[in-house]
């Protein structure tokens, strides 16, 4: 007798999501290798580690539908989803984060990617930004700013006095532009004895600066670091708004993605590259640190995974959410990092939703545990 033709329908449905789920359940698996295999090798398990949300998510639809279905198919994501159990809490925070006592031994960190001081990637002023800016930083009230992209026209630096902070350190990213500053900054109201900068050998281009500030007679280095960006220009932040709303031609989409696709491969290779920078730095670093930055780069990936190793995050430690930073055109990712030596304890991370720039900007209260 023949199976009647809706049961056979059923069947073959059945199969095709089987099929779907087993290659988005190696996918899954294999974006865990996205914060070990380095870029420079091949950037497959990068480009893997950017999707893992959404595999994520798919996995979890399917441990879902499986259990409707009442099938044992359920385990293959389930197993893989417990697997990589650990970089869930590296992207969301179920509880509330930890509260500060008045009477600790605290200082307020802030790290902040202000995008020129004018919400623009092409250095045009906007002296409205710039002040809500410099208001916003004196309201926080912060021991210690990292900025990223600080822009000031000329060499005068009293334009920092109006945040209210005492000292300040900058390089300029690339230092043959004496002639203004376009600059990673520390502004801070402990004194620090000691700074420099990072940048690839062979490459005049820095992306990362640190100071040595005494801190209640201890040492502790403070890092602001920029990572390389994946430099998207207007017409690629316009193609992925045509594509969101399904108006993007076949031409148009193959050239817009493999123009995508290239710029977010060289980024992570220089990513790379300036991580084993950052991580040398570390190794010969005497002190207790505090890294700061936009590190471009999400928490499944090898930069924040090798540069976090042995320290904590501010946000898994005391953040509550998603804990996205990024704010332009893009998908929501968390790509601002606060991260610290275990002799500090996190209090209160937050992600400050002001819209002055494509970053929002973080700060953590850290507890002294000397």
């Amino acid at each position: 007798m023949s199976r009647k033709p809706g049961k056979k329908r059923s069947n073959i449905l059945s199969s095709l999501l089987w099929l779907i789920n087993l290659v988005l359940a190696f996918a899954l698996l294999a974006s865990y290798l996205a914060a070990y295999v380095n870029p420079e090798i091949t950037t497959i398990f990068a480009f893997l580690g950017l999707a893992y949300p959404y595999l994520l998510g798919i996995n979890v639809l399917f441990v879902l539908l499986w259990i409707i279905k009442g099938r044992r198919k359920l385990f293959l994501s389930l197993i893989v989803i417990l697997i990589g159990y650990n970089h869930i809490h590296d992207h969301i925070q179920i509880m509330p984060g930890r509260e500060a006592s008045e009477e600790q031994d605290i200082i307020k960190v802030l790290s902040y990617n202000v995008q020129n001081m004018a919400h623009s990637n092409i250095g045009r002023k906007d002296d409205s930004v710039r002040d809500k800016v410099f208001g916003f930083l004196r309201s926080q009230k912060a021991d210690i700013a990292c900025l990223q992209e600080f822009s000031a026209m000329g060499k005068d630096t009293l334009q920092m006095s109006l945040t209210d902070f005492p000292d300040a350190f900058y390089i300029n990213y690339n230092p043959k532009k004496d002639y203004r500053i376009d600059a990673l900054i520390i502004l801070t109201r402990i004194p620090y004895h000691n700074s420099g900068s990072l940048s690839v050998p062979g490459e005049y281009h820095n992306f990362g600066i640190f100071i040595d500030i005494i801190q209640d007679g201890d040492t502790i280095r403070v890092y602001n670091l920029h990572l390389e960006s994946i430099r998207l220009q207007h017409e690629d932040y316009q193609f992925v708004e045509d594509v969101s709303k399904g108006q993007a031609e076949k031409e148009t989409f193959e050239e817009g993605s493999k123009s995508i696709l290239r710029k977010l491969h060289n980024a992570y290779q220089l990513r790379a590259k300036q991580t084993a920078v950052i991580v040398a730095s570390l190794d010969q670093c005497p002190y207790p640190v505090i890294i700061c930055g936009d590190f471009n780069d999400t928490p499944l990936s090898y930069a924040k995974h090798n540069i976090s190793a042995g320290l904590k995050d501010a946000f898994v430690q005391a953040g509550h959410g998603m804990g996205n930073t990024f704010a332009g055109n893009l998908p929501p990712l968390r790509i601002d990092f606060i991260l610290h030596s275990d002799v500090f304890t996190s209090y209160e991370f937050e992600v400050h939703k002001t819209s002055l720039s494509d970053h929002y900007p973080v700060s953590v209260y850290l507890g002294f545990r000397f």
